[in-house]
């Protein structure tokens, strides 16, 4: 154990110290989503009086989250591994109030030519054991420079409101119990309080769907 957490230490002391550059392109792409993402929810609300975006955050993945899953994924800390196996270094998360948004939204990604969608993981049609529920999307948003232009991957996660509680909720208690396991009935709860909450998500999605065809 010692040697894994000195082998840490010493891998995020190298991060900070020759990888300033590296995060710089990771940053643009994530003000570009982030800028692309307010177009849309303005553009929407002008145009229709609603948009799906209930709210986005950012995020940038930290070097001790990036040095973990490097020496978890067991790739070589250097940057071109990490380039090349690391794609959620940029996360962008979208909420919104309705499952339909969250598709409309994959559907307008897929549709932009500034974006190219590489892999897609729905855990709305096949959730996580412990019951958590999001589409992720891992893509690469164009970032235009004044002499090149770049490619950058990122993570989009896009959720209803009431996944999104969840997964917070969950969140909280994963690190209450972190490095130990949560209690089984614990987990059962939250499993049942998914499935709750996804049936709230249905109904709420059927009644919008009624009221929009009058």
């Amino acid at each position: 154990m010692m040697h894994q957490e000195t082998h840490s230490v010493d891998a995020i002391q190298k991060v900070l110290k020759d990888w300033k550059g590296f995060f710089i392109p990771y940053q643009m792409a994530l003000n570009e989503l982030e800028s692309d993402f307010k177009i849309i929810d303005l553009e929407w609300k002008t145009a229709h009086g609603y948009s799906p975006i209930e709210h986005l955050k950012t995020r940038m993945k930290t070097v001790f989250s990036l040095v973990d899953k490097v020496e978890s994924k067991n790739i070589p800390l250097t940057q071109e591994a990490v380039e090349k196996e690391i794609r959620d270094i940029a996360g962008v998360r979208i909420v919104t109030s309705f499952i339909d948004d969250v598709y409309m939204l994959k559907k307008h990604i897929e549709q932009r030519e500034d974006t190219r969608i590489l892999r897609v993981k729905d855990y709305i049609k096949e959730p996580k054991k412990s019951g958590y529920k999001s589409l992720h999307l891992i893509i690469e948003t164009q970032v235009i420079l004044s002499n090149q232009i770049l490619w950058v991957p990122a993570e989009i996660q896009i959720r209803t409101s009431a996944m999104d509680f969840w997964a917070s909720t969950e969140h909280k208690l994963n690190y209450k119990y972190q490095g130990e396991v949560i209690p089984e009935e614990a987990q059962k709860q939250l499993v049942e309080l998914s499935k709750a909450s996804f049936a709230l998500d249905k109904e709420m999605s059927k009644l919008r769907n009624q009221l929009l065809s009058k």
